[in-house]
């Protein structure tokens, strides 16, 4: 309970400074999970007051905090309940790096986030051995600046305190460093890598298999999202060290045609991302496991032969004109086809999602619907489809042009009536034809 009344004690005082300076130096979101502070305002950790969060952001200015006031009173720092430290929009200087390593050392910080922000480091950190182990696991950095001094030998005790305990690591749009075999072996143990937005070359990920014993044996998920590829075949090398990848995010490329690499056929993979990628054709998946697909964002005109696995897929945005290709997906669950060029869903030939037993999600709005007799059994599938998904103001009809605008769920088929087939036409005199020749067999017999 003393813990409490000190965590409420220090809320308190923090409200009454910032009420009588009239700045607001931090400020909670509605259930004081998260606390934003303005770095300018920030002269010591004791200002914050932010006891209560279980993420800060500092953001906006120059970092120039002074710890070692603290750094010696492990209870002090231990009120902090702090998760996840983000920097937004930050210098952060030499020293207040040096520093902010001693803090994270003495807290219980596991997840660290740099964005947009300078890292002004010239001086390698001496005393790193002395410092406990750090727990952070998921650090991610976008649009960082850092000094290519801090990548060289000196700064290696650093490099191997951050690397010690990652689970996961981003590197977005910072264009930090070529992958060589001395990252490669940093990132052994990860089960995230995300270089997405980088000009990190092919050739050095192809190079990485001149690396002595290097395996991403632990690897799941490789997010490589806007990295100027045009096939994935230059990945094979990087992936062939991936046993164990699922999720494979390669979205916003140049793929134009896409083929799916042998590499990848014997990878236990089940999430692909190909979305805005300029995709035209897409050859046959061979993939048994793939279940996730987002192929959103294209130029899609025929989409055939999807793995029979999928149980999620997203087709929104391409230039699709019929679902016939989903007959076959008794798996499927969720199923995205917004805004393409769809006149109808499902006919009356039963052709398309009529056969999709497990589905529980449809998205199909924004697609030019032709309000005729045969829009009756796509109305009736939404009719029957997740309300959640389904918004009737998304679903208008754009042809014939008396009907144009209007919901397709308020189409009346009044005067629609279904044919009857030949089939059943003459079912009747089959029956009576076979019955009479019974009976004529009958007393013919006796």
């Amino acid at each position: 309970m003393a813990l409490n009344w000190i965590l409420i004690l220090l809320f308190l005082l923090g409200l009454t400074v910032t009420s009588v300076a009239h700045t607001p130096l931090c400020s909670y979101n509605e259930d004081t999970t998260r606390c934003v502070c303005n770095v300018m305002v920030i002269q010591s950790p004791e200002s914050l007051f932010c006891f209560l969060a279980r993420e800060l952001e500092l953001r906006d200015g120059n970092l120039e905090l002074n710890l070692r006031s603290i750094t010696s009173n492990v209870n002090f720092i231990q009120l902090y309940r702090i998760k996840k430290l983000i920097f937004n929009n930050v210098t952060i200087s030499d020293s207040s790096f040096h520093e902010m390593i001693s803090f994270l050392s003495l807290s219980q910080l596991n997840d660290i986030e740099i964005i947009s922000s300078t890292i002004d480091v010239v001086q390698p950190f001496l005393l790193i051995h002395a410092l406990k182990p750090s727990e952070i696991q998921t650090p991610r950095l976008e649009e960082v600046t850092v000094d290519s001094s801090f990548l060289q030998p000196p700064f290696q005790a650093l490099h191997h305190w951050v690397f010690g305990s990652l689970t996961s690591f981003g590197l977005v749009r910072s264009c930090l460093f070529e992958f060589n075999c001395y990252w490669a072996h940093k990132a052994e143990n990860l089960t995230l890598l995300d270089l997405s937005e980088n000009t990190i070359s092919l050739i050095s990920l192809q190079n990485i298999s001149h690396c002595s014993s290097v395996s991403f044996k632990n690897l799941k998920s490789l997010h490589l999202r806007n990295s100027n590829l045009t096939s994935l075949q230059p990945l094979c090398t990087l992936l062939n060290l991936t046993t164990a990848l699922t999720d494979l995010d390669v979205s916003r490329n140049n793929f134009t045609i896409f083929h799916f690499p042998h590499c990848l056929q014997v990878k236990p993979l089940r999430m692909l991302n190909l979305s805005h990628s300029g995709i035209k054709e897409v050859n046959s998946f061979l993939s048994a496991s793939l279940e996730e697909l987002d192929l959103s964002y294209n130029s899609l005109e025929v989409f055939n032969n999807p793995p029979q696995t999928l149980k999620k897929l997203n087709l929104a945005n391409n230039h699709l004109i019929n679902l016939h290709f989903l007959g076959n997906l008794s798996y499927l669950k969720d199923l995205n086809v917004d805004s393409n060029q769809l006149t109808v869903l499902t006919d009356q030939t039963n052709v398309g999602l009529s056969a999709l037993r497990q589905l529980d999600v449809l998205h199909a709005g924004r697609n030019p619907y032709q309000c005729d007799c045969n829009l009756s059994e796509t109305v009736l599938l939404l009719n029957n489809a997740n309300s959640a998904s389904v918004d009737p103001h998304m679903f208008l009809c754009a042809t014939p042009e008396v009907q144009k605008g209007n919901q397709i769920m308020k189409y009346s088929f009044e005067t629609c009536v279904k044919p009857i087939s030949r089939v059943q036409h003459y079912r009747p005199h089959l029956c009576v034809t076979l019955f009479m020749g019974l009976v004529s067999q009958l007393i013919n017999t006796y």
